[in-house]
C-alpha cells in the first residue's frame, strides 16, 4: 500500500512494464477492515519531516484528522480505543515499509 511503485521508465530501462510488477491480491480479514480503510483514507494526512541528509520523509499520521473522520463513525468507546490501537499498529508498520523502501 506504501511502496512507490516503479516508473515507466526505470521499468523500460530493464525491459520491463507493469505486468511484470503485478503483485498478488493481500486478504483483509474482517475485522482489519475498518482500521485499513481508515489508514487508506489518511492517505494524504501524514505528518512529514526531513532525515539527516535533509529529504523529506513521513514522521507519522495526523492524528487530529483521524480523530475527526473516527468521531463520525458512530463508535462505542471501546470500539473506538480499539480502532485507535489498530490504526497506531498499521501507523508503525507502514512507517517501517516506507523507511526500508527509502534504503
Amino acid at each position: 500500500m506504501y511502496r512507490r511503485p516503479p516508473t515507466a521508465e526505470e521499468m523500460a530501462a530493464w525491459g520491463c512494464d507493469a505486468d511484470d510488477f503485478a503483485s498478488d491480491p493481500v486478504d483483509i480479514w474482517p475485522e482489519n477492515l475498518p482500521a485499513f480503510n481508515l489508514l487508506a483514507g489518511l492517505g494524504t494526512q501524514w505528518h512529514m519531516g526531513n532525515d539527516s541528509n535533509g529529504k523529506s520523509q513521513p514522521t507519522g499520521i495526523r492524528y487530529s484528522v483521524a480523530y475527526h473522520r473516527m468521531d463520525r463513525m458512530g463508535l462505542t468507546p471501546e470500539q473506538y480505543n480499539e480502532l485507535d490501537a489498530d490504526l497506531q499498529v498499521m501507523e508503525r508498520a507502514a512507517l517501517e515499509q516506507m523507511r526500508e523502501d527509502r534504503q
